[in-house]
């Protein structure tokens, strides 16, 4: 109790996001040690990006050893070198998908001092997809202690990636609050902040007779699958929702088509996060999420603070409504009066292909 009243009931783990930590402006997004997140989301909205990108943050800012229980993302070697990219902000494979060569991909310097970083940092399970018991909770908390006895370390965070791949976890309310118990218990125990990704089961959906299409309402918390029980039992609980994009005041607020919008569903205990909604963007050339904000009287985007290429300019978005060429101007026939560039346009020479 008296270490509570010193101390506070919370062990902060903050992220890197300005945005997320402006507590004097009553917004702010952080984790805690003994606490548990949960966050869902529609198929293709990015729940895995996004929580790469938290498991990066909690890497670069905390030091965190982080053990990764994933089964969408392919084998230990993969998902491993999907992080090295994470960390340095380039692609790690040399070669592309359609086997050409990659001019973006990182030096061998680069991976080098990538595997070495993350080596003692990020430890990934490997599926045993023929052992009908592996995919188990009790397994995962097994494998997990063996782990930690055989490399002489103590995890500070579990992902869990999706929580319905775990055998136990039913779409039944007393097997959702069995499992959902544990990992809290587990969490606290062990005084970890571990993360647990669901996804949104059927949602109501209404119809616009202009447009002629239908669209998802934005889920609720007790929208998760397994119902009700993930909102009772959860700590901090969001939702990670791509909006439809929007360059049109009149027919709403501007939406990016980058944009990533994390809505707080769930906040538990009092003083985790403030209740709203965050947006962050994703930047396609390092496969990392950044934020803008006004600083100065000027907009400035930024990536997390504890990124490594924290001083890089996130890749921007060409507007082609800001362009306004003569046919003599687009064919080269006259010279073109000055005019300042758009801030939004990245001139770089490298920009204008993809690296991944």
């Amino acid at each position: 109790m008296r270490e509570i009243r010193e101390k506070g009931e919370l062990t902060p783990v903050h992220f890197g996001f300005h945005t997320w930590n402006q507590f004097d402006k009553g917004r702010y997004l952080m984790g805690s040690r003994k606490c548990t997140l949960l966050l869902g989301g529609e198929p293709n909205h990015g729940k895995s990006q996004f929580t790469n990108e938290l498991v990066m943050q909690l890497i670069e800012k905390h030091n965190f050893k982080v053990a990764l229980f994933t089964t969408e993302s392919g084998d230990v070697e993969k998902v491993f070198t999907h992080f090295c990219g994470l960390w340095q902000g380039k692609p790690y494979s040399l070669i592309r998908p359609d086997g050409s060569k990659n001019p973006y991909a990182m030096s061998d310097v680069e991976a080098d001092e990538a595997e070495h970083f993350l080596l003692d940092k990020l430890y990934i399970f490997k599926q045993n997809r023929k052992d009908s018991s592996y995919q188990t909770l009790e397994n995962i908390y097994k494998e997990l202690e063996k782990a930690e006895q055989f490399y002489g370390i103590k995890f500070d965070s579990l992902v869990i990636d999706p929580i319905y791949d775990i055998d136990d976890f039913e779409p039944k309310a007393s097997e959702v609050l069995r499992c959902l118990n544990r990992i809290n218990l587990e969490a606290e125990e062990n005084n970890r902040f571990d993360i647990v990704v669901n996804h949104v089961a059927e949602t109501q959906k209404t119809y616009d007779p202009k447009t002629q299409k239908r669209k998802k309402l934005l889920a609720l918390a007790d929208e998760f699958y397994g119902g009700k029980n993930n909102n009772r039992k959860a700590m901090l609980q969001i939702l990670v929702h791509r909006p439809e994009p929007n360059d049109d005041p009149e027919k709403g607020p501007i939406v990016k088509e980058n944009q990533t919008n994390i809505h707080i569903l769930k906040v538990k205990p009092e003083g985790i996060a403030k209740w709203g909604t965050y947006d962050i963007y994703f930047d396609w050339k390092s496969r990392r999420y950044y934020e803008d904000y006004i600083e100065n009287e000027t907009t400035k985007f930024a990536f997390a603070s504890c990124t490594k290429f924290y001083d890089r300019s996130p890749v921007g978005t060409i507007n082609i409504n800001q362009f306004r060429f003569t046919p003599e101007e687009a064919f080269g026939n006259e010279t073109r009066p000055t005019q300042p560039i758009p801030q939004s346009i990245n001139t770089g020479d490298d920009d204008d292909d993809f690296p991944f």
